[in-house]
């Protein structure tokens, strides 16, 4: 286990290729975009702190990245949630979700689950709104883990007609992250090939000792 994690960044391409053989799409366009970078980094703390019989569902799935790399490394409990309900399954997202739901985050009365996947999503929610909905999930005992993937200072209009993939909080640091979500721990920064920088964040229910 350990050395498929430190060579994940390596493996990820196989990984993709081998479930594209699967019938399941890997095309992005259709959906929107999700970066590369800190996805290792979010596989890597869900491999090390997430049990494979987990709950896991995955925010935004967009075109599934999450899902497709969760299957890879046999996780059997994934579903998905998104505002946006184009192309789902000419994307084949429906092989790789076990339930799917379209609805806006922000209205969904979800149950438990062990993790909460934030990929690139909290940036295309309203600051205020995008704390209240962390706050929430937290005081309503609604999860046991979140893991929040955010690009810094990335500005977005919609592209290929999802208004969804507007960014409204484009103006995001580390330090904008210590002041509105001071909660979130910072566990890996990575950079864009173009510039800028991916910060990947993770909250973690206390637990007795």
């Amino acid at each position: 286990m350990k050395n498929q994690i430190e060579s994940l960044k390596d493996e990820k391409e196989t990984l993709l290729i081998e479930l594209d053989r699967s019938a399941y799409s890997l095309s992005k366009d259709l959906r929107g975009n999700s970066a590369d970078e800190g996805k290792a980094a979010t596989i890597k703390y869900i491999l090390e702190n997430v049990g494979k019989g987990d709950k896991i569902l995955d925010v935004g799935f967009g075109s599934g990245v999450y899902g497709k790399l969760l299957r890879a490394f046999y996780y059997q409990n994934i579903d998905g949630v998104d505002v946006y309900d184009k192309n789902i399954k000419e994307l084949g997202l429906d092989k790789i979700y076990d339930t799917i739901y379209i609805e806006n985050i922000l209205d969904f009365d979800l149950d438990y689950y062990d993790l909460i996947i934030f990929g690139d999503v909290l940036e295309h929610i309203e600051l205020e709104l995008a704390k209240n909905l962390l706050s929430k999930l937290i005081s309503e005992n609604k999860c046991g883990k979140i893991i929040v993937s955010i690009p810094y200072k990335y500005e977005q209009d919609e592209i290929y007609g999802n208004p969804y993939e507007k960014h409204l909080q484009p103006e995001v640091t580390r330090e904008y992250m210590e002041k509105h979500y001071p909660y979130l721990k910072l566990i890996d920064e990575s950079t864009l090939p173009l510039g800028g920088i991916i910060g990947v964040y993770v909250w973690e229910k206390e637990t007795s000792p």
